[in-house]
């Protein structure tokens, strides 16, 4: 569900700044290098655990999380940066804050969110929605960013994007995400 939002307003991004170019065929595949998820409330969160797997030429993202009390708000600051292949000029694609129960209540009216949501549901046992439930083990499983959902041509490059989560004006999670846009070969 984290990744879900920074991954879609990425997207968005690049799509809303004209760098995608219409191409015929997908030429291009998303490769995770991290995914790491630190968890800042012990007194809110119980157990979390989130890894990247690569198998057949992808990459994968796998965990659970579960939580000692419920969620009702949840606030998120995420920003990402990308560096195309071509200039390696770094470029800031966005550096927001949103509420994350809002986001996950009308991503469905947008066609892009609609694309994210309906990946991870493919994913995870939950529903996401908020209030997030205490002692219910949140799980994705075989996670990844199918490059058939997304249009023909996206620029190649590296990104990464930093996403936190605030509950009650205090820093739950933080998640680093770094990855590749590269040829598929």
């Amino acid at each position: 569900m984290k990744a879900l939002a920074t991954y879609a307003l990425f997207w968005i991004i690049l799509f809303n700044n004209h760098i995608c170019l219409k191409s015929e065929e997908h030429n291009f595949r998303i490769k995770l290098d991290e995914f790491s998820v630190k968890y800042k409330l012990r007194d809110l969160i119980d157990n979390i655990d989130f890894r990247i797997v690569h198998l057949n030429n992808r990459s994968y993202v796998n965990g659970e999380m579960m939580l000692k009390s419920d969620v009702k708000d949840i606030l998120m600051h995420t920003a990402m940066d990308f560096w195309k292949s071509s200039n390696k000029k770094k470029l800031k694609l966005y550096d927001g804050r949103l509420d994350a129960c809002q986001f996950l209540r009308t991503a469905h009216r947008n066609g892009m969110f609609n694309i994210y949501v309906k990946s991870f549901r493919k994913h995870t046992n939950a529903n996401l929605a908020c209030p997030l439930k205490m002692n219910y083990s949140y799980t994705l499983r075989n996670w990844h960013m199918d490059e058939k959902d997304l249009p023909p041509f996206v620029p190649f490059g590296t990104f990464r994007t930093i996403t936190e989560y605030f509950t009650q004006e205090r820093l739950a999670l933080r998640i680093v995400t770094q990855g590749k846009v590269i040829a598929n070969k």
